[in-house]
Formats: structure tokens, C-alpha cells, sequence
């Protein structure tokens, strides 16, 4: 056995080695279960799932400021002296009047009522009234001399424990305009989690068709190594029978080496995206995933009206663009609000209070206005500098359709010349098939060179190559389209079904 073919020899063992060994890990994975996985596990996915829910949880937040807010409040203070009320000028005041009519004062027609019934007994006359008046009065004076004139209102150091309650029952319209922007960031939101959906959606078709592609790639790298080593020998034996001449084996020998050094790249490639399938899956990089879908491509698609009108209708860009449009509206709304006052119902009982002074009631209830009358034309700059922000979302609708309008005709146009190179290489690869069929042929009676073989082999393996590389653009660019279309789901009924045609290229 010659050199080169043992090295064949040994590099077959190591090729058929590694397949059984990635066979006992290997999970075979359809396009679907793929989807599923990515939207299961997916990073990115996840993280804009968890702020969907952070807004709904702040929208929930915003309802709360329809309903009044009660508080349980409590304070302890201490102030350097107590507060007082020293009354002391009102008694000299009036203790004089009183000394006058309890030494000269006259009465008359003083009713006398029975202590026990209440009822008027009889009217004194004016001696016995005077001198019971001036008795009375008497008592009064030295009632008012005794008593203590400079009261202790509050003791220095007190605590207090109360609940409070406060209802905004007239905003301006801010706590409707907040509610409603909360269920428009909302949408907003969900709006981006669809757009992510979709780019990795195009993430996915790039990694798992990719994988496909790289996995077909290699296939035919390996069946051009195969060819080169049936040629080769061919070549020996014609060389050991003296029909050829050494040079004819060494340009087979050659193109044998370079056969080897290309199967060996494309397998590293499936191991490279491999790699990034699992990334966009999130799953172990030691789980070899190998694809059950194959490249396709359609019969047919639909015009591009029916995509430019599913873009106007779902692209989540511009879904974007109009929820913004209400926001800015919201907010106008909001700020010529301000104009308006503010009114709220308030109220507080006393819970439990330390030294607290006997004169502050135990509850009260009551209504407060805000109502800011000059603001040094604030508001009015505000409701100008909104109309302008209206405009400059405006401006952006208008240059997302041109954009949106351009890329979707791009896209396209792109898918219709992948299916017509397609079409055209699928003759070509026919004829390169019956070409190099009749060169190995002519070779084997000795009408053809070594090099011919080589090329007519080198050929068909780039046609094959060619033809993989368009459907796998095409599938990329169908993606692509879904995508921008804001109808990722619909890639599922595109990549299988009747109107879905497989790509499938037979082994020499």
C-alpha cells in the first residue's frame, strides 16, 4: 500500500470516529422545535418579556391614583418652652366692673327658680334682688381673683399618632392623561417585544439554516474528496500498468491533498455554526444539534403590494411610531392641563397623642386647592414646545415608510433573483453533472487527462456549492421580509407545505 493511501486510509477511520462519537450526543432538531426552544429560553427574549411586565405593573400603578391615599402618621417633638396663654390684662380689665356692681349695683325683677324643678317660683322685688345680685357678683370676684390667668396650652414635649387620608378628586385631567399613557407604553412594549421576536426570528433562520448549509457544504466537500480518491486510484493503477504518466498521478495526488484540506474546513465550519445555533438557543454548547429541515425555497410568493400592505399594518416600527403619536398627544393634553387648578379632599383623625394640647380637635376633614395663576409664561412655551415635538414624530413616520417602502422593494426584489439563479443553476448543475461523468470517462480510456477530471470535479462541486449558497439566501432574505413585514409567524408555513420545495442535491 502506497503512502498516500494509507494517510487515506487512516483520515477515512478519524472521519468515521468522530461521526459515531457526535452521534451519541447528537439531537436531531426541526426548524419548529427550534423556534420553540429559542422563545423559550432565549436571553433577549426573556428580558423584554420581564419589562412588558414592568410596564403593566406601572400602568396598575398609575390606576392607583384614582383612589384617595391613607396614611397612618406619628410624630414626637419637644419645643424649648411651652406654649402659654397669659390672660392676666383681661382679668384686671374686667375685675373692676365687677367690684362696681357688687358694691353699688341696682337689680330688679331677679326671678327665683326652684333648684330642684328649674321652674321660676316668683319675681324679688328690687331689694331682695340687689342683695342677691351683689352676693352673687361677690362670689364671682374672689372666683376671679383665684383663678389661674396664664394657662399652659401645650406642654414643650408632646407625640401624636394619627391617620391621614388625601383624595384628588379634580387633576386637570393628569391622572386620566397618566392612566391612558401608561396603557399606550404598555402596547409600546409589547410592540418591541414583537420587533425582537422577529429579528430573532432572522437570527435563528441565519444560525439553524446556516447549520444546514454548512452541514449540505460539507457533504459535497466530502463527496469531491471521495471522487478525488476514486480518481487517484484510477490514476495508480493506470500508472502501475504504464497507461499514464507519473505526472498524471501526481496532479491526481494533488488534487486528492487539496479535496482533504477543503472536507476538513467545511467540517470545521458545521462545528462554528453549530456553535452559534446554540448561542441563539441558549442551550449547552455540548449538545450537537443537528438539523431535520432542509434549505427551500417557494413556488410562489406574494406580490409586493400584498408585503408593502402587511407593513403598513404590523410593522412594529411603525406600530411604535403611532403609539408615540399618542404619548405626544397625552402630554399636550397633560401641560394644557396646567392651566387648571388642582382640588383634593383631605382628612385626619387622631389616633393616640402624649401631652398633646386639649384644644386640637380629634378629627377634621376639609378640601384644598392648588391653582398656580403665573408661571413667567412656563406653560404657554410648553404648549408650544409640544406642537413642535408633534411635528418632528410626524417627520419620522414619513421618513420610516420611505425607509420601510425602499428596504421591503429591496428585499423583494432580492428574493425573485435568488429563485431565478436558483432556476439557472439548477441546468447548469446538470451539465456540469454529464460533464464530468463523460470526462471520468474519457479518462478511463485514455481520452482525458488527469487535469480535466480534476476540473470537471472541482466544477460541479462549485455549481452544487453555488446552488446551496442561493437557497440559503433566499431563505435569509424570506426571513428578512417576515421580519420587516412584522410577520415573523408566518416562516413556519412558508418553510414546509405544498407551496415549499425542498432542496436536494443527489451524490455522483
Amino acid at each position: 500500500m502506497s503512502r498516500q493511501r494509507l494517510i487515506n486510509t487512516f483520515f477515512c477511520i478519524w472521519i468515521g470516529v468522530g461521526i459515531v462519537q457526535a452521534q451519541a450526543d447528537t439531537s436531531l432538531l426541526t426548524f419548529e422545535n427550534a423556534l420553540q426552544i429559542m422563545h423559550t429560553k432565549n436571553p433577549s427574549l426573556q428580558k423584554v418579556r420581564q419589562e412588558v411586565k414592568q410596564k403593566e405593573y406601572e400602568q396598575g400603578i398609575r390606576r392607583g391614583l384614582y383612589m384617595p391615599t391613607v396614611s397612618v402618621n406619628a410624630m414626637a417633638a419637644t419645643m424649648s418652652d411651652p406654649l402659654h396663654l397669659d390672660l392676666t390684662d383681661v382679668r384686671d380689665a374686667i375685675l373692676p366692673i365687677y367690684e362696681v356692681l357688687g358694691n353699688y349695683g341696682v337689680f330688679s325683677d331677679v326671678p327665683y327658680v326652684n333648684s330642684q324643678t328649674g321652674e321660676v317660683v316668683t319675681i324679688l322685688d328690687e331689694a331682695t334682688s340687689t342683695t342677691e345680685m351683689r352676693k352673687t357678683i361677690s362670689g364671682r370676684i374672689e372666683e376671679i381673683e383665684a383663678a389661674d390667668w396664664d394657662q399652659i396650652i401645650q406642654e414643650k414635649t408632646f407625640a401624636t399618632a394619627s391617620a391621614d387620608i388625601s383624595w384628588p378628586v379634580f387633576t386637570g385631567g393628569k391622572i386620566a392623561a397618566a392612566n391612558k399613557a401608561a396603557g399606550v407604553e404598555v402596547n409600546i412594549k409589547q410592540e418591541e417585544l414583537r420587533k425582537t421576536e422577529g429579528e430573532l426570528l432572522t437570527e435563528l433562520v441565519t444560525r439553524y439554516y446556516g447549520l444546514v448549509l454548512a452541514t449540505q457544504a460539507s457533504d459535497v466537500m466530502k463527496e469531491k474528496f471521495e471522487a478525488m480518491q476514486k480518481h487517484y486510484n484510477d490514476a495508480n493503477k493506470m500508472f502501475e500498468e504504464g497507461m499514464i504518466a507519473k505526472v498524471e498521478l501526481l496532479s491526481a495526488s494533488v488534487a486528492l491533498s487539496d479535496a482533504e484540506r477543503e472536507y476538513k474546513k467545511a467540517s470545521r465550519m458545521v462545528e462554528t455554526t453549530r456553535t452559534g445555533l446554540s448561542a441563539t438557543l441558549a442551550s449547552q454548547q455540548d449538545t450537537c444539534f443537528v438539523p431535520a429541515n432542509l434549505l427551500f425555497i417557494n413556488e410562489e410568493i406574494p406580490s409586493l403590494d400584498y408585503w408593502l400592505s402587511q407593513t403598513w399594518e404590523t410593522n412594529p416600527q411603525l406600530k411604535q411610531i403611532d403609539y408615540n403619536k399618542e404619548l405626544v398627544n397625552i402630554k399636550s393634553k397633560v401641560n394644557k392641563g396646567s392651566y387648571l387648578p388642582t382640588v383634593a379632599l383631605i382628612g385626619t383623625y387622631n389616633l393616640a397623642d402624649y401631652d398633646l394640647s386639649p384644644y386640637m380637635p380629634d378629627w377634621m376633614v376639609g378640601a384644598g386647592m392648588s391653582w398656580t395663576i403665573f408661571d413667567g409664561m412656563s406653560r404657554n412655551k410648553q404648549v408650544k414646545a409640544d406642537i413642535t415635538l408633534k411635528e418632528q414624530v410626524s417627520y419620522i413616520d414619513e421618513k420610516a415608510h420611505d425607509d420601510l417602502r425602499a428596504y421591503i422593494t429591496k428585499l423583494y426584489n432580492e428574493l425573485n433573483n435568488e429563485l431565478v439563479e436558483i432556476e439557472e443553476l439548477k441546468t447548469t448543475l446538470q451539465l456540469a453533472q454529464e460533464y464530468y461523468e463523460s470526462t471520468v470517462k474519457a479518462f478511463n480510456e485514455g481520452f482525458a487527462n488527469s487535469t480535466s477530471v480534476v476540473d470537471a470535479q472541482s466544477k460541479l462541486a462549485q455549481v452544487k456549492a453555488l446552488r446551496l449558497k442561493a437557497f440559503y439566501e433566499y431563505d435569509i432574505t424570506l426571513s428578512t421580509l417576515l421580519q420587516v413585514s412584522g410577520t415573523p409567524e408566518q416562516f413556519l408555513t412558508y418553510c414546509s407545505g405544498e407551496n415549499a420545495i425542498i432542496e436536494s442535491i443527489e451524490r455522483n
